[in-house]
């Protein structure tokens, strides 16, 4: 079979969640499919992790794409004009159009496969082709921003936001009953789409996995450490670390005077960064290449979120390297584990503050808890088998008729094709 993967950001290297998932489900694919892919970059850096996944694909088109407040506000515009959702409205390009039209006129693409949400509109360019349409939600956005409504700055965001997550809502709904299949990666991400969707749609749940057999322990060294890994730019985890270092930290610190707290992620906001400026034990480090030294000097991981939907990818890294973990319930949501087995979860400042406590306090069962918590996600997220549904539903979509005309190519010496 042959799959058109149309994804916004590159999926190479798996250094957050979304690109995680989308990896993963990449090499899946390319176990029995050859796979189109077409996904915009920001830069040659990506262009060129881009051209790494050559051995999973048949061809790999690249789209520039550039992001700014001037750009955003003419989007915004279009998308009050014609009613569409911002999210989707600003990855609208003539560019990518063009490249999925050509390869949808070739007449031999099996699948469409829109990785999240904004890719969704290029499944229109599917209809009066033979091709199965896959929307892989990840998670319903027009949830997360429903969520976030009520707690934007002003009443003019707040407005916006309001008016946004209908408008998302509206349109997930449509994309997940127009599409033959939509994945997305936990059961509440399922409710909340048949939701918006109004009847009954065609899912299958394919939850977030990381390559766990390859993490090694830590060695858990008796440090003070605490550590967060997380997309800044992604507005719950920016609110999730206001929260901590207003509500959660002075607690902590007065209870731990030795504590020191890590921050690492892309695109911090202003008034994080300035938090290191104010007390010399907190460490905003933005991006980090290689995270493995932090983990190394963690003594508690944290993930406070107060909304979102989805799997927090790096609870998973954490429980897997070994590293005990305290998040709060929504943060461990679509996660099967348990409180005081595989990670603490506490859901108000004093419990957060007082969980970490306890882990630094008593190291003997904060070592005990990582243990459990590192054999959970290896019998359970390793993404060799958490992206095992993904076939099966693919099998389903297409009965044997592809199959049997497919012929395997050496993916060890294949090279990218169409690569612009």
């Amino acid at each position: 079979m042959r799959t058109l993967l149309m994804t916004q950001v590159v999926p190479n290297p798996p250094d957050a969640g979304p690109k995680a998932k989308t990896h993963y489900v990449l090499r899946t694919l390319a176990k029995e499919h050859e796979v189109d892919l077409v996904t915009f970059v920001r830069s040659e850096a990506e262009i060129q992790h881009a051209k790494a996944l050559a051995p999973y694909c048949r061809s790999i088109a690249t789209v520039p794409i550039q992001r700014g407040k001037v750009r955003d506000a003419g989007y915004l515009a279009k998308s009050w004009l014609k009613r569409t959702p911002f999210l989707v409205e600003r990855d609208a390009r003539r560019a990518y159009s063009t490249i999925v039209s050509q390869l949808m006129a070739s007449g031999d693409i099996d699948v469409m496969h829109a990785d999240q949400l904004s890719m969704a509109q290029y499944l229109d360019l599917g209809r009066g082709h033979r091709a199965r349409r896959v929307f892989d939600a990840h998670n319903a956005v027009w949830e997360l921003v429903h969520e976030l409504a009520p707690r934007q700055p002003t009443p003019v965001h707040q407005g916006f936001a309001a008016v946004e997550w209908r408008r998302l809502r509206q349109f997930e709904g449509r994309i997940a009953r127009e599409s033959d299949l939509t994945l997305v990666v936990s059961e509440r991400d399922r409710s909340a789409l048949s939701l918006a969707a109004g009847t009954e749609i065609r899912t299958e749940v394919v939850p977030i996995g990381i390559e766990a057999l390859e993490r090694d322990p830590v060695d858990l060294a008796g440090t003070a450490n605490l550590l967060s890994i997380a997309t800044m730019h992604y507005p719950p985890n920016a609110e999730a670390l206001r929260w901590f270092l207003d509500s959660i930290w002075p607690r902590v610190a007065t209870a731990v005077p030795n504590a020191t707290l890590d921050i690492v992620g892309t695109r911090p906001p202003q008034d994080l960064s300035a938090a290191a400026e104010l007390d010399t034990r907190v460490r905003v480090r933005g991006y980090v290449e290689n995270v493995e030294p932090l983990y190394q000097e963690a003594a508690v991981f944290i993930a406070p979120l107060r909304s979102g939907s989805g799997v927090r990818v790096k609870i998973l890294e954490a429980m897997a390297r070994g590293v005990p973990v305290v998040s709060t319930t929504i943060g461990a949501d679509g996660l099967d584990v348990h409180d005081g087995v595989h990670l603490l979860l506490a859901d108000t400042a004093q419990e957060f503050a007082e969980a970490i406590r306890f882990l630094i306090a008593n190291p003997a069962r904060a070592r005990a808890i990582a243990t459990t918590g590192r054999q959970r996600v290896i019998e359970r997220y390793d993404w060799r088998n958490c992206c095992r549904p993904v076939l099966d539903a693919y099998r389903q979509l297409i009965p044997a008729k592809a199959a049997s005309v497919y012929f395997p190519v050496n993916r060890s010496t294949a090279t990218p094709q169409d690569v612009t």
